[in-house]
């Protein structure tokens, strides 16, 4: 399992690799600067959480899903060597029935990855807009 897991997403600083990606919602108190601003929701933590959690079941190569402290983990390997990389997740809460997600996705081993990172957590995010309704 990841180590670093609940993860303090207010606190924590991306290392030097850059086979990593996070993503933020708008006005987020964090000290990293995302990669990417996370969309707004018009649902709630729970059923952002279970829309994460199916989209996570739906995926290829996903294992070692849990939940604790509000945040959701889990591991996908690469197709061909199996390689973990760990995703973290957290909705997040915006008042009014509005709500949005944190996610941070990393290469556990090498350097670089090729852009998997971003890739696999710009699509979870599509599919997540897809199963929501978007809020402004």
């Amino acid at each position: 399992m990841i180590k670093d897991f609940p993860l303090d997403f207010a606190r924590f600083t991306k290392i030097w690799k850059p086979n990593q990606f996070l993503v933020l919602p708008a006005g987020f108190a964090a000290q990293q600067k995302p990669d990417l601003e996370a969309g707004v929701f018009a649902a709630s933590i729970a059923q952002v959480t279970e829309a994460w959690l199916e989209i996570l079941r739906s995926q290829p190569r996903v294992s070692d899903i849990r939940q604790d402290e509000g945040q959701i983990e889990a591991i996908q390997r690469t197709p061909l060597v199996g390689f973990p990389d760990w995703i973290t997740a957290m909705p997040v809460d915006l008042g009014a029935g509005k709500a949005s997600i944190c996610v941070f996705s990393r290469s556990k081993y090498g350097i670089r990855d090729m852009g998997v990172n971003e890739k696999r957590v710009r699509l979870w995010l599509a599919l997540l807009a897809q199963k929501l309704p978007t809020g402004s």
